[in-house]
């Protein structure tokens, strides 16, 4: 076709149209040409198709040279050599071709007679931070894994260059993938002979799927959360609507279709993996910061209970008057949570485990920290009350001022409190870790100080205060300072005994846990670094399996989630009933 004609398109008109989709990997297009000054040799009507290289190739029996000229083709497999040796480079190839037949729309098949015009090799490319970001998703105890439409062999290229796969730098003439690790890489068309119980056996091993269809997408997210795992899939066209809305969350990319956005949860704007890993690290933190401020407020509930419930068998009717408590709530309620909203997102949340979508909010850690905290607080609070050593701070020209003593001991326990937020913000023994991200918190803390200094001279018979003197209130707040040393002895003494899972591992990492039974430590008799690869525990298996079969059924206690390379992922995490029964010991 010469320039000019090629640029008239009112003069070309289609006649029919095959649409793309993953079931048959090719499209085509029927045109009927008007153009009267036309080439002789181009044929009134014709049809123009590309599709994947398997599809195309078979049925075409000739092929244009360089220089136009129609070639009888006689034999392909130079043709599919060069296909596989782009496909493991990482490239798609399409074949495109053109058949003077037309187009049977109503049965979507391909002409029998087609000419070959050529081969066409796409590669997407791979952002710089895409490994980063899945190598913290592992870290983070996410399997990740890519869902895409294209061949085998590219699709192991482009994990191999992303940190899925290992780089093994060994290729097989006729691209096998036994270099590979077991059970890591299938098509579409090997995933669907296998059964429920198949699937599921390999589930946590698997790392891409090529050939994919928009039906396994689905299938893999409703076998995870059949598992009991929480799942993320993201995607960006109108084939992964289905398996978007039925993911625990659906990430759906900026530039994706409008279904894609609708039956997501989240919208990437800026289409980048590394954006769910933020949003992984961002989700743990709020998560954190929600359990701190539940086990800070707690802690002052317990005390304050203790101290109200007691103060009548110690002979003070009203420790605390109901004024000061709420006072106390107003306070620590709307103050501390802000304090507590501002915290960081540290790194090193990404090396947690998933949580359990069974999870308690309220973990043992946590109990331990309000239990004891506030059953100390009430001791100190009734110790202050009644030895007579704190009194006799409060004497004022030879005479008890019990209204400063009452004062005082209202302020103590503001005080102590409210330190106590330095101990509850970080498991670690350095109860100053990152504060200095966190300047909200520092100031919110100081202004309750202050408030509650101020308050004391103009509170009066409201909240029973009076003004006190420079020693009395040194001696206030020294005393509140105890709360540090009994909470840095609690977090060494309980370390121990609660589960290492629970134990931040850049808080508490040189004080030695409970020695655990070999069997538990290690039930399945593996190496240690085996034992710590990042996939998710599954049910035990039936000791009647063969030995290859258990060997599947190993190192499955992290989360999992899939991903395509067209960024479809998902994520997930054991549930509690699953780990006791995989903690079982097995016979390999």
């Amino acid at each position: 076709m010469d320039k000019p004609f090629a640029a008239r398109e009112d003069d070309v008109v289609i006649d029919k149209e095959i649409v793309f989709n993953s079931n048959l990997k090719f499209s085509g297009t029927s045109v009927i040409v008007n153009d009267k000054e036309a080439p002789k040799t181009l044929p009134k009507s014709f049809s123009i198709l590309k599709g994947a290289p398997e599809k195309i190739l078979p049925k075409c029996s000739h092929y244009f040279s360089v220089s136009g000229q129609l070639i009888k083709t006689k034999d392909l497999s130079p043709l599919y050599e060069e296909v596989n040796v782009q496909s493991h480079s990482g490239i798609r190839v399409v074949a495109i071709a053109v058949s003077e037949e037309q187009l049977n729309a109503e049965e979507r098949i391909l002409p029998e007679q087609m000419t070959l015009i050529g081969l066409i090799g796409l590669r997407d490319e791979i952002r710089k931070e895409s490994k980063e970001a899945i190598q913290m998703a592992k870290n983070a105890g996410i399997q990740v894994v890519m869902i895409t439409g294209d061949r085998k062999e590219t699709a192991i290229s482009i994990a191999r260059e992303v940190g899925l796969l290992p780089e093994t730098h060994l290729h097989d003439e006729d691209g096998s993938d036994r270099h590979l690790p077991r059970n890591s890489v299938f098509t579409s068309e090997e995933i669907n002979k296998m059964t429920e119980e198949e699937l599921i056996s390999i589930l946590p091993n698997i790392k891409v799927i090529a050939r994919a269809l928009p039906t396994d997408k689905s299938r893999l997210v409703a076998l995870c959360q059949k598992q009991d795992r929480v799942v993320g899939m993201t995607g960006d066209g109108v084939n992964d609507a289905a398996a978007l809305s039925r993911a625990d969350v659906g990430f759906a990319m900026g530039s994706g279709t409008e279904m894609a956005k609708e039956a997501a949860d989240i919208v990437i704007m800026d289409d980048n993996f590394i954006s769910i890993t933020k949003a992984i690290l961002y989700g743990r933190t709020i998560f954190r910061s929600i359990r701190k401020f539940i086990t800070f407020q707690s802690t002052i509930n317990v005390a304050s209970t203790l101290i109200v419930f007691l103060g009548p068998f110690l002979g003070i009717d009203f420790p605390l008057t109901l004024i000061q408590l709420l006072w106390v709530n107003l306070v620590m309620d709307t103050l501390a949570a802000l304090a507590f909203g501002g915290e960081p997102a540290l790194a090193r949340y990404m090396h947690d485990k998933p949580i359990r979508r069974d999870e308690a909010i309220v973990s043992p850690e946590m109990y331990s920290s309000f239990l004891l905290g506030g059953t100390f607080i009430a001791g100190m609070s009734i110790a202050f009350l009644t030895l007579e050593a704190f009194k006799d701070f409060f004497i004022r020209d030879g005479v008890y001022y019990n209204e400063g003593f009452l004062t005082g001991f209202f302020g103590f326990f503001i005080f102590i409190t409210t330190l106590n937020a330095f101990n509850v913000r970080t498991r670690k023994l350095n109860v100053l870790d990152n504060i200095f991200k966190n300047p909200g918190f520092i100031l919110v803390l100081v202004v309750i100080f202050c408030v509650q200094i101020v308050f004391t001279w103009i509170g009066g018979s409201v909240l029973r205060t009076v003004p006190l003197n420079y020693r009395e209130w040194v001696v206030v707040i020294s005393f509140s300072f105890i709360i540090f040393p009994f909470d840095l002895m609690r977090k060494v003494l309980i370390a121990p005994w609660l589960p290492k899972r629970l134990i931040d591992k850049t808080g508490l990492e040189h004080i030695e846990t409970k020695p655990e039974s070999p069997a538990k430590k290690n039930p399945n008799n593996l190496p240690k670094k085996q034992t710590a690869k990042p996939v998710s525990k599954e049910r035990t298996p039936n000791p009647n399996n063969s030995k290859e079969q258990k060997n599947k059924a190993t190192n499955k206690n992290q989360s999992q989630s899939q991903t395509s390379k067209d960024r479809k992922t998902n994520s997930n995490a054991p549930s509690k009933e699953q780990q006791k029964k995989q903690n079982k010991p097995k016979n390999q």
